[in-house]
């Protein structure tokens, strides 16, 4: 344990490319630096700047589609943001495909890690989200709130509990005709004001900084054209998480195995001679055999990951062809790589029982960030939050994050960290503006932290 704890604490003030498994890594106890103060005072004064923002952008149409390539409301959206951000003194670039990349250069005397931060300006597309009203409550008294259309955000129910901590404090709903699109506006929010604060205060040192805003990740394709910008940080946090210092530091993998059979066109009634071969029942056979009942997803829980053939069908203007679709998730991608070679096995079996052609291509959709942080994120997570005097709590997702995506194009994973969201893509969607400013004000933390490594 001393060596451990020895070997993070080196991590602060010596930079390398090697990662740490997320589920591996102790914190260890650190003592608030002498920027805490400076970076409290500073976040005081935007603070009012940041609430207002944000407000200002949940005007912001924004929408994506499941079925366009790009929604017109993301479109204007980005080049307000670009307006914005041009207005602010900050050089960003709009590329082809609407996303927003700026490259801060360091101001620093020695060599430190780059530094990166994302967000997505889109909202979600599963609810009702143009025209806006956000409801703002000043000091929240501690009752349920009643919107239109009979929303109840109510803080005695489990949904809802965490409202009862904001007796007191700024919180903001929708009016209970839309989402509040806090989901990511508040991360968006953060990411620009941390911009705007940097740009302002030029002597504040940091080190080379990127931040990449995405369109489209409420429909799964943040990553989608990523490579347009060139992010590509050492140490990277993603803002687009929940509310009371929740930090997601793990998630799925996910792939989806797709296994086609190919049997022998010809006249059935003739199949005893002609060489006929359905390429049905062999198909069967082996989603059967590969998804059994302890892999499908209602038996799975906790860390358990879940293998479910989620479509079979015939491809279209292809004969005597069955197509398996296979969704595959799980937090070790080495189970998830023994799954399949499993699969493999009972394939060849099937494919020579039934003088069929069977073939296995895999298309990874996400991957578990926890497996490819770098050494000095969690470390660095923990000195941000500790100066903040936030608890993080760390958090395994069963699911995918915009980092998730992100990393199958980089190869780099990252932490997502919360921004005070409640209820996403809910007509009873909440801000707590008390989190949403801790997140801003972490933001700061971090790039102080980031700022004290050096590259060997």
């Amino acid at each position: 344990m001393r060596l451990k704890l020895l070997v993070v604490f080196l991590s602060l003030f010596a930079f390398t490319f090697s990662t740490v498994n997320a589920a591996e890594f102790t914190a260890p106890a650190i003592k608030k630096p002498s920027y805490a103060k400076k970076n409290q005072k500073l976040a005081d004064s935007f603070r009012q700047k940041l609430f207002d923002r944000f407000i200002t952008y949940t005007t912001h149409d924004s929408q994506s589609s499941e079925t366009q390539e790009i929604t017109q409301e993301q479109i204007d959206t980005a080049h307000k943001l670009m307006a914005e951000l041009k207005s602010l003194g900050i050089d960003a670039q709009l590329t082809e495909h609407y996303y927003i990349f700026v490259d801060l250069p360091s101001n620093l005397a020695w060599d430190a890690p780059v530094l990166g931060y994302s967000c997505h300006y889109d909202t979600t597309p599963d609810n009702l989200g143009k025209n806006i009203k956000a409801q703002v409550i000043e000091k929240y008294d501690g009752k349920p709130i009643v919107l239109k259309n009979n929303q109840v955000i109510d803080p005695s129910t489990e949904k809802d509990a965490y409202l009862a901590t904001q007796v007191g404090k700024k919180v903001v709903t929708s009016d209970g005709t839309t989402i509040l699109s806090a989901d990511d506006k508040a991360g968006l929010s953060v990411v620009v004001t941390f911009l705007e604060t940097l740009v302002k205060n030029p002597s504040k040192p940091h080190g080379r900084i990127q931040v990449v805003i995405a369109p489209n990740e409420d429909v799964g394709r943040a990553a989608q054209y990523i490579e347009e910008t060139g992010y590509n940080p050492d140490i990277s946090f993603d803002f687009d998480g929940g509310s009371d210092g929740r930090v997601v530091a793990e998630n799925f993998n996910a792939e989806s195995v797709i296994f086609t059979v190919k049997g022998t066109p010809g006249h059935q009634s003739y199949a005893a001679t002609n060489g006929y071969r359905n390429a049905w029942k062999p198909a069967c056979q082996l989603g059967d055999s590969i998804c059994r009942d302890q892999d499908l997803p209602n038996n799975s829980s906790g860390e358990q990951g879940y293998a479910e053939l989620h479509h079979m069908y015939y491809p279209e203007n292809q004969v005597s062809t069955a197509l398996l679709d296979i969704r595959l998730r799980g937090f070790d991608q080495g189970e998830m790589d023994n799954w399949k070679e499993r699969a493999d096995t009972i394939a060849n079996t099937i494919a020579e029982k039934y003088e069929v052609a069977i073939s296995k291509q895999v298309v990874r959709s996400y991957g578990n960030v926890g497996e490819a942080l770098h050494e000095s994120t969690l470390a660095v997570m923990y000195g941000a939050f500790n100066s903040a005097n936030v608890e993080p709590k760390i958090e395994k997702m069963r699911a995918g994050t915009t980092a998730s995506m992100f990393l199958v194009k980089t190869g780099k994973g990252a932490l997502t960290v919360f921004t005070g969201q409640n209820n996403p893509h809910a007509l009873t969607e909440w801000l707590s503006e008390e989190d949403m400013f801790k997140s801003y004000l972490i933001s700061l933390n971090l790039a102080d932290e980031v700022a004290k490594l050096k590259l060997k």
